[in-house]
Formats: structure tokens, C-alpha cells, sequence
């Protein structure tokens, strides 16, 4: 995968896990909102119902205290309309009323205006529960109910004892219309509300200017009510909607600064890098001022010069190569032509030791046209190979070139050849691995010694095909090997004396493939017992299995 590919697929990754990063964050902190409105809606609410509790508790003990006034226990008296009325404003409640043991009202005092209080005095309340209750010696509670002052009201009553005996009842009421009794529970900052029900009917309400609440409730232990807190739903949206601008911009400035980032880096060295193995490209095409100038850093530009640099020595280099071929080739090979023509004649002319020296010359010349030729193919080789690696089947091949090589030269001149090859090995690799061939060959009947014995063997694994060409002749000399497989640079001791093995070498790493001498590390003057060279190819991916090996002679 080429680089900015690769680039490109990290920076996206980067950037989605960065903005699932930020919706996660926002998620957790949009539900941390919610979370902490609900646990404070709950928190109000027990707070309000422990706040009513302890106000109604403290309701109840302040009647409780008015029924051992002896004063109030004073039925017909003017002291206990006085002491019912210094009760009534001393207290919270907007109301209040004493009755005898028989349940009727002796005492009434009101807060509201325009009611006569003697209009009611008399009047039986003996079926009224929180009478009942009280007289019965308990402190209660009423529902809220309609008065006759035309108020909702909730009455808290409590017997009125003297010495012991329960001699009626006390009975304070509170209005829910308009009464200091919830007042308590209102919010402060305008955003919150609380609600008194019961279970059926609302007492008390101030969420009504609400469109939209979070609620909780809880239960009241001093009477059956329920106290609900409202926070306004519109007041939490808003904070989270300023979280959600807030992480918006947040958001906005971290993928811009990744989105910055990736761009500085794609132009400053992604791009970069491209350029430079378009560069190498090039050379590799032989196109040397081919490719883009790099512009930026002071790097950049130096591997520009030495790319341009690079360039035209390889560029010098190959036109020297070229020029010496064109020289080898035409005015070598033509001047050789001639001595050699020369030479035949004077062959033909001479006798004894002159004749001898004419066919002498003769076969050098002939020597040099054949190196003149091999050397040929070595402007060829200055071509690189396509984007499409070539495949060929080596054992197709190798039984050719061996065919080909049985029809040339003297029958009693030719090697005794063993050759082994699957059906089918393709590797990847040209049809130039012929001359490879038939140069191997033609080395071991140049070099081996009369009638040497050579074993040509195909063979394969998963990922190569291998070539390996063993003769029982004296062998390459060890310093000529080692120059030829890379083991020892070359110098004016340590050089080869022909092109075939050079030829070789050059055309197996044309296609990446590696040329094998295995005893080329020895230190002794030739590789004893013979020498095996091996060609080593990559295995084309699409070949199919190959086929047991067939051996012939």
C-alpha cells in the first residue's frame, strides 16, 4: 500500500476516533447534567417534605400547648374569645375555634374579612373527625376541606384539658388559598417550583408557570401528602445546550488543529516522500532529468541536489557505457573483421610455424567477435523491467536451451547431461533467462574438461524456483567467484577473465533473483570436485502445483 494511502486511512482514523471521542465526552457530560438535575429535584423534594413535616409538626405542638390553656377551657367566658384571639395571631394559623365536650363551638376567631364570628357559635361540629379525634384525647390532622368562611382549609386539632379531663377540643385551621404555610418551599432563583397534593386533589402549586419540569416526590410521615419538585426543563436544556456550543467550538478547534496538522505533514513530507520515489522512478526508467524539484526545507533541497547530482552521473556514466558498446560493436567488431580475414588468408598462404601463428590469430580474433557479441546484450540489459513483472516457465525453458545445446557443437565434444524438471515452474522472469542457460552450458563445455558429467536440476517450494547447473570439471576459481557473487569488490588482483558469469548476474537481478556459486567463500585457488551454480527466481503467486519431476538423459 503506497504511502499516502496509508497516510490518508491514519488521518481518518485519527479524526473519527477524535470526534467520537468529543461526541462521547459531550454524551457523558449532557447525561452528567441530567443526572445532576434529577439528584437535585430529588434532593429538593425530601428537603421539602422534611421542611413541611417539621412545619406541621410545630403546628401540631402549638395547638397542643393552646389545649392546657386554662383560658380556652373557659366555655361562655369573655376570657377564652380573648385568649382564642391573642391564639389566633400569635400563631400561623388564619383561624381557629374551641368546642365543649358535646362537640359544640363555644369560641370562633378568623383572619377574614367580613365574616361574623358569632354567626357560627353554637353550631354542632360534634360529626366533624378532627372534633371527634379530639375530643378522643388525639392530635389531628384534617384532609383539606370547604369552610364556612368559604376557604379551603386544613384544621390541626387537639383536646383542651383541665386537670386531667378532656373538656373539649382546639382546632386550628390554615388556609391553602392564601397562607404563609408553604411559603417556605418556594425556590429562589425563579428556576424551581414545589407542588402539595394529595391523592386527590393539588393543595398547594407554584409550577404552573412551567411548560416543561424534571419532577420528583416524596411522602409527607406527619399527614398523606405528597410534596413534588419541579426545576424548569427549559433552564437545563439551555445549560445544555451551552455545553453543546461549548464542545462544538472545542470540537471544531481540535479537528481543525488535527485537519492543520495532517495537512502540514501531507504537504511537507507525504508529498515529499512521493516526489522523491517518483525521482527514483525516473532514474530507475533512465529518464535522468525527469521528476519534480523539491522546494521547503534545507533537507528537501539538498536531496534534491544530490538526486540532480545522481542523475547526471548516471546519465554520463551510461552514455560512456553506450559509447563503448557503439565502439566494441562497430569499430572494434569491423577492425577485428579484418584481422580476422587477414588472418584466414595468410593461413591459407603460409606453411609451418607462420601458418600456425595465422590460425592462432585467427581464433583470438574469433574470441573477441564472440565477446564482442555477448557484450551486446549488455545495452539491453540498461532497460528496466515494467510495472508487470514477466513470468515464464523455467522447466519450458530449460528443456529448450538443453535441446538447443545437444543439436550444436561436435558429438564428441558435448558434456554427458542429466536434467530433472517438474512439468511446469513459472517464476518471474524474462525470456532473456535463456541466454542464462545456454552461458552456463557453454561455460562448463569451455571450462570442464573432456566429457565432464553435468546435472541441470529444476526445482521449487512455496516462494522460489531454483535453477542448478553442477559439473564434475575443475571448477571457477575461488578469487573469480567470490568477485562475481559480491563476496570481494573488484580490483586489478581480483577480477574475472570473461563476460559470461557478469552476463549471468546481470540478468538474474534484472528480475530480483539471486546467483548462487556455494563455495564461492573457499580459500582454496578453485572450487574442487566440480562447481554448482544456482539461479534462484521468485515463484510466480498464480502458478499452479507443479507436477512430480521428470529425469532425462
Amino acid at each position: 500500500m503506497r504511502l499516502v494511502h496509508r497516510f490518508g486511512i491514519v488521518f481518518l482514523v485519527v479524526v473519527l476516533i477524535a470526534g467520537a471521542v468529543l461526541v462521547v465526552t459531550f454524551d457523558a457530560h449532557r447525561t452528567d447534567v441530567e443526572e445532576q438535575a434529577n439528584t437535585s429535584v430529588a434532593d429538593r423534594a425530601a428537603l421539602s417534605a422534611s421542611i413541611l413535616d417539621d412545619r406541621l409538626e410545630e403546628q401540631r405542638r402549638t395547638v397542643a400547648v393552646g389545649g392546657i390553656n386554662p383560658d380556652l377551657a373557659a366555655h361562655g367566658a369573655d376570657r377564652q374569645g380573648e385568649a382564642l384571639e391573642r391564639f389566633v395571631e400569635s400563631t400561623a394559623f388564619d383561624g381557629a375555634s374551641v368546642v365543649d365536650e358535646d362537640g359544640r363551638v363555644q369560641s370562633f376567631e378568623t383572619t377574614s374579612s367580613g365574616f361574623e364570628s358569632e354567626a357560627i357559635i353554637g353550631d354542632d361540629f360534634s360529626d366533624r373527625t378532627y372534633v371527634q379525634r379530639g375530643l378522643a384525647g388525639e392530635q389531628h390532622v384534617s384532609d383539606p376541606f370547604g369552610a364556612q368562611t368559604g376557604n379551603t382549609v386544613v384544621v390541626i386539632s387537639a383536646p383542651v384539658v383541665v386537670d386531667g379531663e378532656i373538656v373539649g377540643s382546639l382546632n386550628g385551621a390554615a388556609q391553602l388559598e392564601e397562607t404563609g404555610l408553604f411559603d417556605i418551599l418556594d425556590g429562589d432563583d425563579g428556576r424551581e417550583a414545589v407542588t402539595v397534593a394529595t391523592e386527590t386533589e393539588t393543595l398547594y402549586t407554584t409550577a404552573d408557570r412551567f411548560d416543561e419540569t424534571v419532577a420528583h416526590s416524596a411522602d409527607l410521615e406527619t399527614v398523606d401528602w405528597t410534596v413534588t419538585a419541579h426545576r424548569d426543563r427549559a433552564a437545563i436544556d439551555a445549560r445544555i445546550n451551552r455545553l453543546a456550543v461549548f464542545q462544538a467550538v472545542s470540537g471544531f478547534a481540535l479537528l481543525g488543529s488535527i485537519i492543520v496538522f495532517g495537512g502540514w505533514v501531507y504537504r511537507s513530507k507525504i508529498r515529499r516522500i512521493g516526489q522523491f520515489a517518483d525521482c527514483v522512478r525516473a532514474l530507475e526508467r533512465r529518464e535522468y532529468d525527469a521528476g519534480p524539484s523539491f522546494e521547503g526545507a534545507t533537507e528537501w533541497r539538498r536531496i534534491d541536489d544530490a538526486l540532480e547530482r545522481l542523475g547526471t552521473a548516471l546519465a554520463r556514466r551510461e552514455q560512456m557505457l553506450l559509447v563503448l558498446n557503439r565502439i566494441l560493436r562497430h569499430n572494434l567488431r569491423n577492425s577485428l573483421n579484418v584481422v580476422a580475414g587477414r588472418a584466414s588468408d595468410l593461413e591459407e598462404r603460409l606453411d609451418g610455424p607462420e601458418r600456425e601463428s595465422a590460425r592462432e590469430i585467427r581464433l583470438v580474433t574469433g574470441e573477441l567477435l564472440t565477446l564482442a557479441d555477448r557484450a551486446r546484450m549488455t545495452e539491453e540489459l540498461l532497460d528496466p523491467v515494467g510495472e508487470e513483472s514477466p513470468r515464464i516457465d523455467l522447466a519450458a525453458v530449460v528443456h529448450e536451451r538443453i535441446v538447443q545445446f545437444g543439436l550444436s557443437g561436435a558429438d564428441d565434444a558435448k558434456p554427458n547431461l542429466t536434467v530433472t524438471v517438474p512439468d511446469r515452474a513459472v517464476a518471474v522472469c524474462g525470456p532473456e533467462i535463456a541466454v542464462t542457460i545456454d552461458e552456463l552450458l557453454a561455460n562448463i563445455a569451455d571450462h570442464a574438461g573432456p566429457e565432464p558429467t553435468v546435472d541441470v536440476t529444476v526445482e521449487t517450494d512455496d516462494d522460489v524456483v531454483r535453477i542448478l547447473v553442477a559439473d564434475d570439471g575443475p571448477g571457477i576459481p575461488a578469487d573469480e567467484a567470490a568477485v562475481i557473487t559480491g563476496n570481494r569488490e573488484i580490483s586489478q588482483i581480483s577480477h574475472t577473465g570473461g563476460i559470461g558469469l557478469w552476463l549471468v548476474d546481470w540478468i538474474v537481478s534484472q528480475y530480483d533473483g539471486r546467483l548462487l556459486i556455494p563455495a564461492a567463500d573457499s580459500s582454496t585457488a578453485a572450487i574442487a570436485d566440480g562447481t554448482t551454480v544456482v539461479l534462484e527466481f521468485a515463484r510466480a503467486p498464480d502458478s499452479t502445483a507443479d507436477a512430480d519431476a521428470e529425469e532425462w538423459t
